[in-house]
């Protein structure tokens, strides 16, 4: 079986789409209903401004293998192939990330959403390289949420509230680039493919 076929084959791809689409459309209908964050100062953020935090987690659970033993003990690796769907699955998520914050006005809009969506896919890529999908989710969701108090009291801590800063801030884009490039490397990493991989042969035998 070639590397390509194997990977397509190991994949949730169709579910994990449809989910994606959605999610998006759902969350462009109640871009008029803002979900208020803090107690002092609320912070009035639009659903399509918190759907990057959905969509992130579930495009790496689209980029996930579901046979990380037969992947890592393939005769032509899939290593490449792997990056390549990632790429693609991320530029599909930030296309109806971006079609779902297009009405939003304030703050937050298409680029903030776009921004949230790449730096919390970053999380969420090291999330589960580090604890598998079952558990990695806690990770985006633990640290989004944590930014989103910690901008309703006026931290002022961009390493914690960069997703509700304002589109164009370039601090935000820094971090979110940087979360989503350390989130890649993880993810890419032959050390997270072999430890998955041997979990899986434990599970196997077990």
């Amino acid at each position: 079986m070639s590397g390509l076929r194997l990977l397509l084959k190991s994949r949730r791809t169709a579910p994990l789409l449809l989910a994606l689409a959605a999610i998006a459309v759902v969350s462009r209908e109640l871009s008029g209903q803002p979900l208020f964050i803090g107690a002092s100062q609320p912070i009035p953020l639009p659903w399509p401004a918190v759907l990057p935090a959905i969509t992130a987690y579930l495009t790496a659970t689209a980029a996930w293998s579901t046979q990380p033993l037969l992947e890592h003990l393939a005769e032509r690796r899939v290593d490449l192939y792997d990056l390549l769907y990632l790429t693609a699955v991320v530029s599909i998520g930030t296309v109806l990330v971006a079609w779902a914050a297009q009405p939003i006005i304030g703050d937050i809009t298409e680029l903030g959403a776009i921004r949230n969506y790449l730096g919390l896919l970053g999380y969420s890529l090291l999330g589960a390289a580090a604890f598998g999908l079952a558990m990695g989710w806690m990770i985006p969701t633990t640290l989004f949420t944590t930014g989103l108090v910690a901008a309703g009291t006026g931290s002022g801590l961009a390493a914690l509230d960069w997703p509700a800063r304002h589109d164009t801030e370039p601090t935000s884009w820094a971090i979110s680039i940087t979360l989503l490039a350390i989130g890649l490397v993880a993810f890419a990493s032959p050390t997270r493919r072999r430890f998955h991989a041997l979990r899986a042969a434990r599970a196997e035998q077990d």
